[in-house]
């Protein structure tokens, strides 16, 4: 089903009207909407009072099961991993980017002789004494080489996710497998924009990275914004450890080992007067959640999504990122903004208007879901669904169903077992009135590269063309 197909589905009046609205949006030329023309088909998932209620997120997964995370790495230069319910993808070390960095920096004598934990922390110690913590001029790639590059040659300086980003890469370079950790200091849903320090309690984050140690046989958080780690009882702590002392009031048996770049500075990057109680108080009170991104693969999948692993515990409630999308990578999916609020099975993300972002149900194999309710009974004679691109390819589910609820009962009104790859895919319908529709893909019946993900950019909803 092509727009060639449903011409009047999107007639290109339409698709330049659609951008134009995007440019006056770019530009904050609000006033100029009223010139825009209007068209007389109203979609009705975009109604007020809608709810979107799916059954799973692929960029959000809570686990209470700590060997989900904490895996081990049984060849860390070929990034062969004993991983369980989350799969881990690991960047090769023959990665084009990553040779380049080779080529560029010094890793290897920088990292010196001795095991991971010292290679790591003077790669930390000379990372941190390249350029300075301040926001940067835009939001770059995750890509150590770029970041390395320009902070070296006094170009720009950047912040915790892009220090973090250069010593993952560094490691992932010289053999040594590392991975990037957010932390969130507390979570909540409603919080003013630039506050997120004060607000009460208080919600800002931050992001380090943990590095495999094969010698400990554990990972070892490594903060190079602030140049130091932790160690209990002469043990390098991983992030996790640190969350537990933090939560059971264990901190005055910790000890942060600092390198010698590191100070106490706040979001602007202003030094702190009580350095000793940022390490041993304020800095520790982050860890309050533990969030680690399950895949280090960011340069040779620029594009793709991200699962967050977010661990839960009897004091630690489960969290949603970003409005729960399906966090496909992009420069500012970690920054000085909150990215994650008090979880939830609702998301906003499908009828936004918006078709650059996405959601995507987990990659349990099993039956997966979106559900959209509406603010009451409607005459409904079409559901668009639109696919997200990726990789070549829109990600089409090769077998699903449409449901509409009819009378409070849920009644099958569209089949597809063999689809056409297409941005999006058009049904029209036998006229009903519902309350609500639902998209059910059965298990295996995503996509051929992910069979058991449900994968969308936006649904809607309309009335039939006669109405």
């Amino acid at each position: 089903m092509t727009l060639q197909d449903h011409p009047e589905y999107r007639t290109l009046l339409e698709r330049l009207f659609e951008w134009r609205r995007e440019i006056l949006s770019r530009m904050a030329r609000w006033d100029e909407y009223a010139t825009l023309p209007t068209y007389p088909r109203q979609d009705l998932a975009k109604e007020p009072g809608v709810t979107v209620r799916v059954d799973s997120f692929l960029g959000t997964h809570n686990t209470d099961t700590v060997t989900d995370v904490y895996f081990r790495v049984t060849d860390a230069a070929k990034g062969v991993c004993e991983t369980g319910a989350i799969p881990f993808p690991v960047e090769p070390v023959d990665e084009p980017t990553l040779t380049r960095l080779r080529s560029r920096f010094p890793l290897a004598e920088v990292a010196g002789d001795g095991d991971d934990l010292s290679k790591a922390v003077r790669l930390r110690d000379w990372i941190k004494s390249l350029f300075r913590h301040l926001t940067p001029f835009r939001m770059p790639e995750w890509n150590g080489l770029l970041i390395l590059d320009r902070g070296s040659r006094g170009v720009e300086n950047f912040i915790c996710v892009h220090y973090s980003v250069a010593l993952v890469q560094s490691c992932l370079a010289i053999g040594m497998q590392a991975r990037m950790v957010n932390l969130h200091r507390g979570i909540a849903d409603n919080y003013v924009i630039g506050d997120e320090a004060v607000a009460d309690p208080p919600v800002d984050e931050h992001v380090v990275a943990e590095v495999w140690s094969a010698e400990l046989g554990t990972w070892v958080m490594m903060d190079t914004d602030f140049d130091c780690h932790y160690e209990r009882g002469g043990a390098p702590m991983s992030a996790w450890d640190i969350h537990n002392a933090f939560i059971h009031g264990e901190l005055d048996a910790v000890v942060c080992r600092r390198g010698p770049h590191s100070m106490s500075f706040n979001a602007y990057g202003e030094r702190l007067a009580d350095e000793d109680r940022f390490f041993a108080e304020t800095l520790p009170s982050y860890y309050a959640h533990v969030s680690v991104l399950m895949r280090n693969t960011f340069l040779s999948d620029p594009d793709g999504p991200v699962t967050v692993a977010h661990l839960t515990d009897a004091r630690t409630a489960p969290i949603l990122w970003h409005r729960g999308s399906d966090l496909r990578l992009q420069p500012h999916l970690m920054g000085p903004v909150v990215v994650a609020g008090p979880y939830q099975d609702t998301t906003p993300i499908l009828t936004d208007g918006n078709l650059r972002t996405g959601w995507a149900s987990s990659d349990a194999q099993t039956e997966h879901s979106v559900e959209v309710t509406l603010p009451g009974p409607r005459v409904l004679g079409r559901v668009v669904l639109h696919w997200p691109e990726y990789a070549l390819y829109h990600r089409a589910s090769q077998q699903y169903r449409i449901e509409a609820r009819i009378d409070g009962a849920w009644h099958t009104v569209a089949e597809v077992t063999q689809p056409v790859e297409a941005p999006y895919s058009l049904h029209d319908l036998d006229t009903v009135v519902a309350t609500a529709v639902r998209v059910i893909q059965p298990a295996g019946g995503g996509f051929r590269d992910h069979p058991n993900r449900l994968w969308l950019n936006q649904v809607e909803l309309y009335a039939p063309r006669s109405a």
